[in-house]
């Protein structure tokens, strides 16, 4: 499990999200002989544990591509020799509001690479006051430290 150095542990949410924490890491490594498999969870514009830039879904999408370059670093350092990179993920974007479909398109279009894997698809997302939320996946080969 991998864990976001920005962001609370789900595990350890305050109770006003609910009686129970949430049961989910924010992304996982799966490792094989033939190399790792990162898969990043549903991840939005929180920090700590609170929902930040309501109302601004360019400046949501650019908080939660943050927030997941921070979970690359922390996989990055998990993993050691095998490396992922932005443009070396496969996203599925969540738009709540189709009308933000083409504010969030720029601003990815900003960090990413055109050639990248990108499918968007509308859909409520984890919290009310949230307009986009991101998963990924990404696969990197081991590889000899020189």
């Amino acid at each position: 499990m991998i864990e976001n150095p920005r962001q609370t542990s789900a595990y350890h949410y305050p109770p006003k999200f609910g009686r129970h924490s949430p049961m989910f890491s924010r992304a996982c490594v799966l490792s094989e002989p033939q190399g790792t498999n990162l898969f990043v969870s549903g991840t939005a514009s929180i920090v700590g544990h609170e929902t930040v830039h309501r109302g601004d879904v360019a400046a949501q999408t650019r908080e939660t591509m943050a927030n997941i370059a921070a979970l690359l670093d922390e996989a990055n350092r998990v993993v050691g020799s095998a490396r992922y990179f932005l443009d070396g993920l496969k996203f599925k974007v969540y738009v709540r509001q189709p009308v933000d479909l083409r504010a969030i398109e720029a601003t990815l279009a900003a960090s990413l690479r055109p050639s990248t894997s990108v499918v968007y698809l509308q859909a409520d997302v984890c919290r009310e006051d949230l307009l986009v939320e991101i998963e990924a996946t990404g696969e990197a080969a081991n590889r000899p430290v020189v």
